[in-house]
């Protein structure tokens, strides 16, 4: 999709968005979207985040991401909350490394972003993928009730997975089923 067909179709998206948000579909606040969401846009536009990367949306995969996701919040919350309310700290703290299969910005943003958003878990830094060097992109989680470092790592790669499946190309669910087969990453 060239950018001059991207453009107006995110405005529309952003637009929507908006309208949803406030649950309001006048026409004052539809216009009202339609220049936030043209702002939003321009400003962005010379940062190099439009036009978007090519992406794919595939919904049923998208559904089981997202579920997977609002499971490990629910969960995470109430670890955390037991935590707080029985006495004693039980806690293990670890900063552990997980390399990711997919380097694309928009899945290690999307990975990094729900790693931070569950609590107890937050990523402290991001490693970018070095192709010349064989290196994979890594994230670097801070996790408050670690147990079993492999298990941490599992998850969060478990949700990389979920991710790439529901929002990655076919050539990026091609390469992370090839690195997770041929068995050269976790």
């Amino acid at each position: 999709m060239s950018s001059n067909i991207r453009m107006p179709a995110l405005v529309t998206w952003l637009t929507l968005v908006w309208a949803f948000l406030w649950a309001d579909f006048s026409v004052a606040n539809l216009a009202a979207g339609v220049v936030i969401a043209l702002v939003v846009v321009l400003i962005a536009a010379p940062t190099g985040v439009v036009p978007l990367q090519r992406t794919s949306i595939h919904p049923v995969s998208a559904v089981v991401f997202f579920t997977y996701f609002l499971f490990q919040l629910v969960k995470s919350n109430l670890i955390i909350a037991w935590e707080i309310i029985t006495p004693g700290s039980r806690l293990n703290r670890a900063i552990i490394a997980v390399p990711l299969h997919v380097a694309t910005a928009g899945i290690v943003t999307l990975v990094g972003n729900s790693v931070t958003l569950t609590p107890g878990t937050l990523t402290v830094d991001v490693r970018e993928a070095d192709p010349e060097a064989g290196t994979p992109a890594i994230l670097y989680v801070h996790v408050l009730q670690v147990g079993d470092v492999d298990n941490a790592r599992a998850s969060v790669l478990k949700l990389e997975r979920l991710a790439v499946k529901a929002f990655g190309t076919r050539d990026q669910i091609s390469a992370l089923e090839a690195a997770t087969s041929d068995g050269t990453h976790p």
